[in-house]
């Protein structure tokens, strides 16, 4: 009786010491929220001290002819962008992004520094497909709240609707993002009368000194099939850029 008892708690011993050894089938992790896919996507974009790209702007006409500008842009933290144009007609202009109500526009030609009224926000930057209101887009967390409108296997679809107290031309947009990396692939961009009016794509995904970015991006009118595309041939962080390099004062000198 002794040795019966003895084997059925040795099988005992045993199936518990095989369960426990198992891994773990709780539930599920759960999926990360549409907040928390916006503000690591934010991270990828954003999580510098500071950036700097050299880009070329090819602008593609409706008839397929282009023009093409050389400009570098800075950027500090998620707020603050200098921009100036270093070939082309438009060599010497610059532009200053203080932050989304504050844009100030240096002009060669006139050699003054002019501040981009709240109703010019929806005019076009330097001929492209971008708008003023798109150049000074910085954070995507402090513009849109976000809900999710749809996923598959590979990406997420954010719908992207402008906070309480930002004044925006779009009424909405739609943030496509990579699972596996959380970059930002497309945005297609939509009016306050319901009409897609432009699509942002990233491709070409590459590394620039341990930083991975797309190094093609092409906004485009799908109404007119105008578009604008960036070729970034050069990308930097954390180059320890001065405040000073965002002012007003150093827009007028810099762009001379």
């Amino acid at each position: 009786m002794e040795n019966v008892q003895l084997r059925v708690y040795l099988f005992a011993a045993a199936t518990a010491l095989f369960l426990f050894s198992l891994p773990a089938f709780g539930a599920p992790e759960a999926s990360p929220t549409p907040e928390e896919i916006l503000a690591k996507m934010e991270t990828t974009i954003n999580g510098f001290q500071d950036q700097q790209m050299d880009v070329t702007m090819t602008i593609v006409d409706t008839d397929g002819s282009k023009k093409s500008y050389d400009n570098m842009i800075y950027q500090k933290g998620d707020v603050k962008r200098y921009i100036i144009f270093t070939s082309g007609e438009n060599k010497g202009m610059a532009t200053l992004i203080e932050d989304p109500s504050h844009i100030y526009v240096y002009l060669p030609g006139f050699k003054k520094v002019r501040r981009v009224a709240a109703h010019n926000m929806n005019q076009t930057f330097a001929g492209s497909d971008f708008s003023n209101e798109d150049m000074a887009m910085v954070s995507y967390t402090k513009t849109y709240d976000v809900k999710m409108e749809k996923e598959d296997p590979d990406y997420w679809y954010l719908l992207a609707t402008p906070k309480a107290g930002v004044e925006s031309q779009y009424s909405k947009v739609i943030i496509k993002v990579d699972k596996k990396t959380y970059i930002q692939m497309s945005v297609d961009y939509y009016s306050k009368a319901g009409e897609k009016v432009k699509v942002f794509t990233m491709s070409d995904i590459k590394d620039y000194n341990g930083t991975k970015r797309a190094s093609k991006v092409v906004l485009s009118d799908p109404r007119t099939k105008h578009s604008t595309e960036l070729f970034i041939k050069d990308f930097k962080v954390n180059q320890g850029l001065k405040d000073d390099m965002f002012t007003v004062r150093q827009l007028q000198w810099g762009g001379k």
